[in-house]
């Protein structure tokens, strides 16, 4: 899609922001929290990019590129776990994940008091009860907190990443990362820079996953902390 495109999925003839037509099956995927999503697509397409947390073309793909590309995340994550989420940013995983799996304990870790400031707006609108958000930043966290699993998206390169988030994960906890197609890359600098034994952690899988409705192939790369 060209970007005049996309501009025009993004507006209408009014100039008014239009939200990406909700795919079919959204209740087969999130069950008795759809109508929390919708709601969260609803404020990310709104507020979300009137406090520029989205780029301007964002609410045309909000369900494609965000939130069903987060979801997939969650087949990943055990029942009833404690759930890490560094650079949350505009709640991406992590207020997807809260929100649909009401069973997970989340921790939004975001370094600006701006976006914790959205995030705790979401939290309140959503009415969601397993959400803790620290406005901190990951490496100032370490010897203080310990999480079983860790999710991150968009949050710099691999090397850089695991720097950041693998002390604060505890020995044989696992790392879930979403990932782009430079991903190969990445994890071939930080082979050659040995960064997986330096931050004590296995050598990453990468994982090609259907994402749901849609089709579409997103990444995670997947470390356990030994």
């Amino acid at each position: 899609m060209t970007d005049s495109a996309e501009d025009e999925l993004a507006q209408d003839t009014q100039g008014e922001i239009q939200l990406e037509p909700e795919p079919e099956g959204l209740a087969d995927v999130f069950d008795t929290s759809a109508e929390q999503m919708r709601y969260f697509a609803d404020l990310l397409s709104h507020e979300g990019l009137e406090q520029g947390l989205l780029g301007p073309r964002e609410a045309g793909r909000i369900w494609s590129r965000h939130l069903l590309n987060c979801w997939v995340l969650s087949e990943f994550l055990p029942e009833g776990v404690q759930v890490a989420d560094v650079g949350s940013g505009a709640g991406l995983p992590g207020l997807v994940l809260a929100i649909g799996r009401p069973d997970l304990s989340m921790t939004l870790i975001e370094s600006m008091a701006r976006r914790c400031e959205w995030l705790q707006f979401c939290v309140e609108e959503l009415g969601l009860d397993n959400v803790r958000i620290r406005n901190a930043r990951a490496e100032d966290l370490r010897g203080k907190q310990a999480f079983s699993y860790l999710t991150a998206r968009a949050v710099g390169n691999l090397s850089t990443l695991l720097g950041w988030t693998a002390p604060l994960v505890k020995k044989h906890g696992t790392m879930l990362f979403l990932k782009g197609a430079s991903v190969e890359s990445e994890i071939d600098k930080a082979k050659a820079n040995y960064v997986f034994a330096k931050q004590k952690v296995s050598l990453p899988e990468v994982l090609t996953v259907s994402t749901p409705l849609t089709g579409e192939p997103t990444r995670v790369v997947r470390l356990a902390k030994k």
